[in-house]
């Protein structure tokens, strides 16, 4: 099998990246760093089995360039990624293969080693469908007296490559449906729909003088990881049954994947969660005599029961205290796992030494938990690499003298940094009070700034308050004073009369609402125009003397005043003064156009009554 392990090279430009390959094959293996278009050309020249990497989102930033990756590559190669779920150092690890993380040619090379040893997904983007497209090569264009016989010729090419191409996935026994688009004396496009991969059809993209053949696979319509093998997480189970049960969950490594308690948890429902996180291969409790609880779940799992020697002592379950279980169940869960992982762990430290590269540990540590030979275990495996025999290095006296040399000097530069390290602590020490006091001095005089601030604050709030009033007093002073002056002239033979600023129902009950409009008062309106009937009907219901007005008084309210009896005086007959909400006038002179004003009215009822009577004569002579 051939593999090609890639990394990219942290720090090379996104234009112009770099990439760690790394090959292996049977008889050989190599490593060098490449630009994408040689790694092309590797790829093409060598036809690997598998490309192997960490992650493809690292190589590749968009589907659009993964896709065209796998077009420019051969069909019978797979894009393997390794990483995907996991880290990268920590699959390393569980196969054993030795790795440096910032050595991009490391990563490589366990890229290729995972993929060989069957771990990781195949990247697919392309269906099991393959379309064979067969067109014409070249455009026929205007032509002349010969175009038909060249279309002719080139139509005829066109079907002639067409069916050589179904005559030869006839005889390989592939599917196809093919659709067509005839031309003058044969075929424009003809499209062939294979029902097989594109690696198992023998056909490649070509092009001739009058036809262009092209062959590509049809793409899925989103990227799909197929595991290249089926990997189990084999775990260690500690359990606490009782009204509320506990569970706690660790790999064989000792590390804690899970940690949860429910009260009325059904069996069913921990069965489930174990089996969420792995399969068991230890169920453990922390007394000495298994509850039948216990018994049972492992009973179900068919794994190993662990029990410790003697119940386990509360004082022991400090070794939790780290992890923060959430409550006394918890604890006691996490404390049988861990117990149960410390029993194992000389054994599992002693086995991965002798597990050679390749194998997968926890599948080892697994066999050995359940009472299998390490030996069985490696003969049973999928995979079974020789181990090559390993050499002891070995050194002249020179550098045993220069090593010696160096492990002096390195102990001496250690007494010095510890030296160090111990004065550092104390001005470390120093410094932790100094802050401690000059915080707690921030702290006060911070408190004093943001008290400073608040009371700045009201201070502005209150300064807003008081101009405000003071603008209410000035507004106030200065109605008094115009009051007063009011007053002082109603005592001079002047009259104090209400304003409407406008002739509408709005202003007339504002007027009525804030300062009052009693029956038998003068209204003097500023605006006439745009009052109507209504406007006028609700002063008439107000009972009011008279009303005097400024500019064009419609005639609907004319008449509704004059019906009504009020007399309606125009200002220019007056003589006034002018104030916001009054208008002063001489009483004298006001009451003499009042009793003209009311004489015109009765004149005008008269001589309407008047003509009615003639007019009703007038028709009593014609009858």
């Amino acid at each position: 099998m051939k593999i090609i392990g890639v990394d990219i090279i942290k720090g090379s430009a996104t234009a112009k990246s770099r990439y760690a390959a790394y090959f292996i094959s049977d008889g050989s293996e190599w490593s060098k760093e490449v630009s994408k278009h040689r790694l092309l050309k590797y790829i093409k020249e060598i036809r690997p089995d598998i490309v192997a990497v960490d992650n493809i989102f690292e190589l590749f930033e968009s589907r659009r360039e993964l896709v065209s990756f796998l077009k420019s590559i051969p069909p019978s190669t797979d894009i393997v990624q390794t990483a995907g779920k996991q880290s990268l150092p920590a699959l390393a690890k569980r196969y054993g293969i030795r790795m440096d993380p910032k050595n991009p040619f490391d990563e490589a090379k366990a890229s290729a080693l995972l993929a060989k040893y069957g771990v990781g997904e195949i990247v697919s983007v392309f269906t099991d469908k393959t379309v064979i497209k067969v067109s014409r090569n070249r455009s026929l264009g205007k032509g002349g007296w010969r175009q038909n016989k060249y279309r002719r010729k080139v139509h005829d090419s066109v079907r002639a490559v067409f069916r050589e191409i179904k005559k030869i996935l006839d005889e390989k026994g592939l599917e196809y449906v093919e659709e067509i688009r005839r031309g003058y004396g044969g075929i424009s496009r003809g499209i062939l729909i294979v029902n097989s991969p594109r690696e198992n059809v023998p056909i490649n993209s070509f092009r001739l003088r009058d036809v262009q053949v092209n062959v590509s696979a049809v793409e899925k319509e989103k990227i799909e990881f197929i595991p290249m093998k089926k990997h189990t997480r084999y775990t260690i189970v500690g359990i606490d049954p009782g009204t509320t049960v506990g569970v706690a969950v660790l790999d064989l490594n000792g590390h804690v994947i899970s940690v949860k308690s429910k009260k009325g948890w059904s069996y069913s429902e921990v069965t489930e969660f174990i089996l969420s996180h792995g399969k068991p291969v230890i169920i453990a409790t922390d007394k000495k005599n298994a509850p039948e609880y216990v018994q049972k779940m492992r009973a179900s799992f068919n794994c190993t029961l662990y029990t410790p020697k003697e119940d386990l002592p509360v004082e022991k379950k400090v070794l939790t205290s780290s992890y923060q279980p959430f409550n006394d169940h918890e604890r006691d869960a996490l404390a049988s796992a861990i117990d149960a992982f410390n029993a194992y762990r000389n054994k599992f430290r002693n086995i991965e030494k002798r597990i050679p590269e390749g194998f997968d540990f926890e599948e080892i540590k697994a066999g050995i938990i359940k009472g299998m030979s390490l030996k069985s275990l490696i003969e049973k495996s999928e995979f079974h690499e020789p181990s090559k025999e390993k050499t002891e290095p070995r050194f002249d006296l020179e550098e045993i003298k220069r090593r010696d040399r160096l492990i002096a000097e390195l102990k001496e530069e250690n007494r010095r940094l510890s030296t160090q390290i111990r004065e550092l602590k104390k001005e470390i020490e120093r410094l932790q009070d100094k802050i401690h006091k000059i915080a707690s001095e921030e702290y006060r005089k911070v408190r004093e700034l943001n008290h400073i601030k608040s009371l700045e604050g009201e201070i502005k709030t209150l300064k807003k308050v008081i101009a405000d009033k003071d603008r209410t007093i000035r507004e106030l002073e200065s109605k008094i004073e115009e009051l007063r002056s009011i007053k002082y002239l109603e005592f001079r033979g002047w009259k104090a009369i209400k304003t409407l600023r406008k002739f509408t129902k709005e202003e007339i009950e504002r007027l009525i609402s804030t300062i009052g409009l009693d029956e038998g008062e003068v209204v003097y309106i500023s605006d006439a125009g745009g009052g109507g009937k209504s406007a006028a009907e609700l002063l008439v219901n107000r009972r009011i003397k008279a009303v005097l007005f400024s500019g064009e008084m419609s005639h609907y309210a004319k008449e509704v005043f004059e019906r009504s009896k009020i007399p309606i005086i125009d200002l220019e007959r007056l003589e006034t003064k002018q104030f916001e909400d009054f208008i002063l006038v001489r009483a004298d002179r006001l009451d003499a156009e009042i009793q003209r004003a009311i004489e015109e009215i009765e004149k005008r009822t008269l001589n309407r009554l008047e003509e009615m009577i003639l007019d009703y004569r007038n028709r009593r002579k014609m009858f």
